[in-house]
């Protein structure tokens, strides 16, 4: 029987939902929490504003039972946060979304605008244009892209998507094969039809981003990006709050949920306050790299302040958004703006603090942008109210 061979991007996790039984009968013995009181509290929150499934209930630890309930209140599932998202961001506000998560679009307007961002040197995709951007619409021309055109390292994703599905790292072609971050060897052609049939809707090709050296010394190569959260209220954007994505030594991204990756809190001053690896009864509190070996825990992130000003300011190309999420990645001379999420997943925060995202000190500022959310959008109703009264006048 001819076997498939493994593909070279990123697939999502096989297995995204442990079973909820015996997660319960796990956490009861790990920690005294009988099954009557974990089912009484996902019954609650998967009731409450936070909307907290009975899997992210275990994989976030909100079962810890020195929280109270008060606690595990403020935190939020993948629905909580996509509701807490569109409070502040509402969808009849902010109508240029399709253009935010277009990734060679915007990444195009940062460049344009003097915006660090990461270099587009292709996009693979059937039928649109990007400009000058040179197109690859079959197989053989991704092939060819690659064995001569390409500038390595490369790394590539898709035009749209999130969670690092679909990525990435590509350091060299040698004849009909290509070398991947992680040292695996993928056949070329293989890879192009992949492109083709796995991603309708583009993928791009972009520079791979020459990390930070104090950053590499701890994570190795893989590039960890900052998610920082910025808000906007009537004061304009400021930033809410920030983690670190470590990746998995073995990993090509960054994303959380591969095995092995870490996620980090970092402090106002940019000094990394805590770093957890995994999730659930798997979590555990770590202070040094497994690898390098090095502190994680007191690294101080490099040209910090320029760090939380890129971010900031970038969101007021879009201040409509009262919350994005931004993927900052530290360059070996600064930051740079590798991905704008308009729905940032709060979970990354949770995971990283042990804390429910929607706490005493963010809910103000939450209130606050979903405010000036409305008065934007009351003051455009009213002034459309009035454009169409003196039409008809």
């Amino acid at each position: 029987m001819e076997q498939t061979a493994p593909k070279a991007l990123l697939a999502p996790p096989a297995h995204p939902i442990p079973p909820a039984a015996q997660a319960i009968v796990d956490v009861a013995k790990a920690h005294g929490v009988s099954p009557f009181r974990q089912l009484r509290e996902m019954w609650t929150l998967r009731r409450s504003t936070g909307k907290i499934r009975s899997d992210e209930y275990h994989a976030t630890g909100v079962f810890n039972p020195d929280l109270p309930m008060t606690a595990k209140l403020e935190f939020v599932g993948r629905t909580g946060s996509y509701k807490l998202n569109n409070r502040l961001s509402p969808k009849a506000l902010t109508t240029i979304r399709t253009f935010v998560r277009d990734k060679v679009m915007y990444s195009a307007l940062l460049d344009s605008l003097g915006v660090p961002t990461t270099r587009t040197q292709a996009v693979v995709h059937d039928n649109r244009t990007f400009g000058t951007l040179p197109v690859l619409r079959d197989p053989q021309a991704i092939a060819d892209f690659m064995t001569h055109d390409a500038v390595y390292p490369v790394f590539g994703k898709p035009c749209e998507g999130s969670q690092s599905v679909g990525s990435a790292l590509i350091t060299g072609c040698s004849g009909d094969m290509l070398t991947l971050g992680n040292g695996r060897e993928v056949d070329l052609m293989g890879f192009a039809h992949e492109l083709i049939e796995d991603y309708p809707e583009g993928f791009i090709l972009q520079s791979a981003v020459d990390q930070h050296a104090a950053l590499s010394s701890i994570t190795g190569p893989a590039v960890g990006t900052l998610r920082v959260v910025t808000l906007r209220d009537e004061n304009g954007a400021a930033p809410l709050y920030h983690v670190w994505k470590l990746p998995s030594p073995s990993a090509m991204s960054d994303n959380f949920w591969q095995a092995g990756s870490m996620i980090a809190e970092i402090g106002a001053d940019g000094v990394v306050t805590r770093c957890k690896r995994g999730t659930g009864l798997a979590a555990e509190w770590i202070d040094t790299h497994p690898v390098s070996e090095k502190p994680i825990v007191g690294a101080q992130i490099p040209h910090w302040d320029e760090v939380l000003k890129l971010a900031s300011d970038t969101h007021m190309l879009f201040p409509d958004f009262g919350v994005i999420g931004w993927d900052i990645a530290m360059g070996k001379d600064g930051p740079l703006v590798i991905e704008c999420n308009a729905n940032p997943f709060h979970m990354l925060y949770q995971l990283a603090t042990g804390r429910g995202v929607m706490n005493p000190d963010h809910m103000p500022r939450f209130d606050a942008a979903a405010a000036y959310s409305k008065k934007i959008s009351d003051e455009r109703n009213q002034l459309a109210r009035e454009r169409i009264k003196d039409r008809k006048q």
